[in-house]
């Protein structure tokens, strides 16, 4: 397990992996592409530090009439006292599970739903590796032009192995406000 935290490149490569091979399929799916902007504040950083993530992108396709792949990409600048510099770099994976189907699996999603996530991330200014474990309710708003929002609480716990041998649990708690459209 510590070598799939400790190289989060692996996770995306294994879920572009998925996706390329979801997307050789015949049956023409719909892809959302979209933004989730965020910001990170961690307990122990200093007062006014964060992160922003500045590269959120968000890929989510149908995968059944109840069930959607969602991936989202974090990169995270790191804003801190003594300097900014990229800090964390990862990948966020979901399987949105809606809670009405709909008629055929080829539709965009819209509606109440509640997603796993595992979030593999490295962090380069803190020197540790997060495995984050979540759960997010949420909705997702469809409208005409296929312009899509979706919005989510994300609860649960981050996993954190520092690189000098410490670990240790973390809470999570988050609000998830993606846009974009489904093409």
């Amino acid at each position: 397990m510590k070598q799939f935290i400790k190289y989060p490149l692996f996770l995306i490569v294994f879920s572009l992996g998925i996706v390329h091979h979801t997307l050789a399929q015949n049956t023409y799916y719909p892809n959302f592409i979209g933004l989730n902007p965020s910001l990170t504040v961690e307990p122990f950083y200093e007062r006014g530090e964060m992160d922003i993530n500045i590269l959120p992108i968000v890929y989510q396709r149908p995968m059944r009439k109840l069930l959607d792949l969602r991936l989202t990409s974090i990169v995270n600048l790191g804003l801190r006292n003594s300097g900014n510099e990229i800090s964390h770099f990862g990948l966020e994976t979901a399987l949105p599970i809606f809670f009405k189907p709909k008629e055929v699996t080829q539709e965009s999603s819209s509606g109440f739903f509640i997603a796993p996530i595992v979030s593999l991330t490295r962090n380069r200014m803190e020197e540790h590796n997060n495995v984050g474990i979540w759960l997010e309710p949420g909705y997702n708003l469809l409208f005409e032009n296929r312009f899509a929002m979706s919005f989510g609480l994300q609860v649960g716990a981050t996993y954190f192995s520092f690189d000098n041998g410490q670990t240790k649990w973390g809470n999570h708690f988050g609000v998830k406000v993606i846009f974009g459209k489904w093409i």
